[in-house]
């Protein structure tokens, strides 16, 4: 008896159709470089995100890249006030009121910004001599693994708070930094 060529055309095609479903099963993808792997691990395990916080345009974009950079992992974004006390006052003492308004106003606003995109915040009004302290303050107090600061570089200006501040966490970090730079 002798078979018949229909059969053998669908004998023939489950086979390559197999075959070829073994070898995508079976094929070993690309082993990714340690680095890269690196890379990718140390992007995941951001957890826990440290905003400065003024009530400037550049800190709500800082906040908005946070979200986003914190997003995928789910990351914690604590937002920090950072309140700089002159030294000839101690670090608890009483600030005028309108500072704590202003604090807590900018917070606010902040926060709304976190809740938009479904993350959890913690607000903070850290005191410190210098933004750098209070930040890093901040950073060993939440465990953070990433900073997140915004500033605006203006030319024929005397540099701002934030751009101190970015130029000492540059010189030492307290983890990773990530700078945002508004043009001017």
């Amino acid at each position: 008896m002798q078979p018949h060529p229909l059969g053998v055309l669908i004998a023939i095609g489950f086979l390559v159709t197999l075959g070829l479903t073994l070898f995508w099963m079976l094929r070993l993808p690309q082993p990714l470089p340690q680095e890269v792997a690196k890379a990718i691990y140390s992007v995941e395990a951001t957890r826990v995100i440290v905003v400065p916080i003024l009530d400037l345009f550049y800190s709500e974009r800082a906040v908005e890249l946070a979200c986003r950079l914190g997003r995928q992992q789910h990351a914690t974004l604590v937002l920090a006030y950072i309140v700089e006390v002159p030294r000839l006052l101690t670090l608890d003492a009483p600030l005028p009121p309108e500072v704590d308004e202003r604090a807590q106003k900018a917070l606010e606003h902040a926060q709304r910004i976190v809740e938009r995109h479904g993350l959890k915040a913690i607000t903070d009004i850290v005191r410190a001599r210098e933004a750098d302290e209070g930040i890093r303050r901040a950073v060993r107090n939440y465990q953070a693994d990433l900073v997140v600061l915004g500033v605006q570089f203006a030319e024929n200006r005397v540099p701002g708070i934030f751009t101190r501040t970015a130029d000492a966490l540059l010189r030492r970090p307290p983890c990773e930094v990530i700078i945002d730079t508004v043009p001017a």
